[in-house]
């Protein structure tokens, strides 16, 4: 039997790495084990999945997403309201709809905006409502932060710390959008998460039966400005020319 040339067998071999290596990080990635997902370097599956490999599964029973999510920001520009600004429906937009490769990213806000739910949702009742109050000024976050201090458990401390990861990374990233849709003259930024239940099923043909749409609304945040990011680059994704009409 005639062996096959050098060049197709290394390139054969190199494939054969190329996939154990994409199905060892996928269930390493999948397994929900920090020790087997750091089995190649702490971090490295990770960042090697996450930018094109991400997955998703809560789509599948049995228990599947039953609701639409979706983030609108607005802004104080010069003392003047500004209107609300819908981010999901131009991730939409731009990367899924009538687009033959979509991408990934508008995975980010989502996830974003649903951690933010969670954590919001776990804060101890007593606290529930200060994500409504409006906090603004330069040292908003520390005020904030005073503001959820008063805790009692270890599982309700832990519950603020993650609440204020999740608002400092949300309002840093609704801050870029709004300064770059409107200006570095955003003063403060609100957010709306708006939540869309799924049509049931048995409804699907009754074009007179309505969903009701709930929404939470937090209080105004002071700008973070974050010098990493482009602005021009998430003006060319949120600005006025490329989401003209995107509004609630």
């Amino acid at each position: 039997m005639k062996k096959r040339p050098v060049v197709v067998r290394l390139v054969g071999a190199a494939l054969t790495l190329v996939l154990l290596w994409q199905g060892l990080a996928t269930v390493s990635y999948l397994s929900g084990s920090t020790q087997l997902a750091n089995i190649a370097g702490k971090g490295t599956i990770n960042a090697y999945m996450t930018p094109l490999f991400k997955q998703y599964w809560s789509v599948f029973a049995p228990d599947p997403i039953q609701v639409d999510t979706e983030l609108l920001v607005r802004a104080q520009v010069n003392g003047t309201d500004t209107e609300w600004f819908n981010i999901s429906q131009a991730d939409v937009d731009r990367s899924i709809l009538h687009h033959p490769v979509p991408s990934r990213l508008y995975l980010t806000n989502f996830q974003l905006t649903s951690h933010y739910q969670v954590s919001a949702g776990l804060l101890p009742q007593n606290l529930q409502n200060v994500p409504k109050q409006s906090f603004v000024g330069s040292d908003w976050l520390d005020r904030m932060k005073k503001s959820l201090a008063d805790t009692g458990s270890a599982a309700e401390t832990a519950a603020v710390t993650q609440f204020i990861k999740d608002e400092t990374a949300m309002t840093s990233m609704v801050s870029s959008v709004a300064r770059a849709r409107w200006g570095d003259g955003v003063t403060a930024v609100r957010f709306t998460i708006r939540t869309i239940p799924v049509k049931p099923y048995a409804e699907r043909n009754n074009t007179d039966y309505q969903v009701k749409a709930t929404e939470f609304e937090t209080g105004w945040r002071g700008v973070i400005q974050v010098p990493e990011i482009d602005l021009a680059a998430i003006e060319a994704m949120y600005g006025t020319k490329a989401a003209p009409n995107v509004s609630n």
